[in-house]
């Protein structure tokens, strides 16, 4: 959390409340933030807050209620209640993470992004997605690539080689920064994914997405734009966490999607499938965490 209340007070009971809640006294804490909020009763963060605390101290329906009054003062959700709330079954299922939210995770995350997924997670999508195209195309050159939710720029770095023209897309400024000072791409564009791909019809002869669709769970929209944007005969290759369910929402915060509703949603957007094969891209607590690595065309 980084916001304050603009009231110095309600920041320091804040501060007050976080200790004990570090030091396991969260009845404490609850009321400390409960009478902070008298003071501030139009803090959304303060809300957010509470209502972490609230669930962490087995009070469910009172936490869930602060996060809906928590959503009445940031709708637009830039702290992911509503996934929160989709995950504790209070809500209909989400079918993917509101953006403001997505955006300020990773600005938050940026300084630190490379190292944390690299060392920390042992990320390796890039390095997998790179392989499969090499193994597929071994003599194959991009005219024109689209790195979605481009990040920091690992995917961009692996395929720099074998592209003419890269350009990346991500909804995070503080990704962007970091980005450009890798110097991969010809071009950066602070949007949406599909803000991005909607804008350019017949484009891209490489479509790229490593570890980005996990914010996004029914993929429906994602894959017709990608296929507007495409060329023909371009290649969409990306990364999902693999899961049972066509899609779901973890407690990590990402979606899952399952080998069938891959396969059927490039179908639906009339993209054909050259791979699909199971892998990790990713550990958490030091174990593999389960994905599915995908190579599909637009057809001539």
């Amino acid at each position: 959390m980084t916001s304050t209340s603009d009231n110095s007070t309600a920041d320091r009971r804040t501060d007050m409340a976080m200790q004990l809640r570090a030091r396991g006294d969260v009845e404490a804490a609850i009321d400390l933030m409960q009478q902070t909020l008298e003071l501030v009763p139009n803090w959304p963060e303060g809300r957010f807050i509470l209502a972490n605390m609230e669930l962490e101290a087995g009070q469910t329906e009172t936490g869930i209620g602060t996060l809906r009054a928590y959503l009445l003062l940031d709708p637009a959700d830039s702290l992911g209640a509503s996934a929160k709330l989709a995950t504790l079954g209070a809500t209909a299922d989400t079918h993917d993470l509101p953006s403001a939210y997505v955006e300020r995770l990773f600005d938050q995350y940026a300084p630190r992004f490379d190292k944390a997924l690299v060392d920390g997670l042992k990320y390796s999508a890039p390095q997998q997605i790179r392989t499969a195209i090499d193994t597929h195309f071994p003599q194959r050159r991009f005219d024109r690539a689209l790195d979605l939710g481009c990040g920091t720029g690992l995917m961009g770095a692996a395929i720099r080689d074998i592209t003419t023209k890269l350009e990346g897309v991500d909804l995070s400024a503080g990704m962007l920064t970091a980005a450009k000072r890798k110097n991969v791409y010809d071009n950066l564009d602070h949007a949406s994914l599909l803000d991005a791909l909607r804008a350019h019809a017949s484009t891209y002869d490489l479509v790229l997405a490593a570890d980005v669709l996990v914010y996004v769970g029914n993929l429906a929209h994602v894959m017709s734009a990608t296929e507007h944007a495409m060329t023909k005969s371009g290649l969409f290759v990306f990364s999902v966490q693999a899961g049972d369910a066509d899609f779901r929402l973890g407690p990590d915060q990402r979606f899952s999607h399952s080998e069938a509703y891959i396969r059927a949603s490039l179908c639906s957007a009339r993209l054909s499938l050259i791979q699909i094969t199971n892998s990790s891209f990713r550990q958490e607590r030091n174990t593999d965490v389960p994905g599915l690595l995908v190579v599909a065309a637009k057809p001539t």
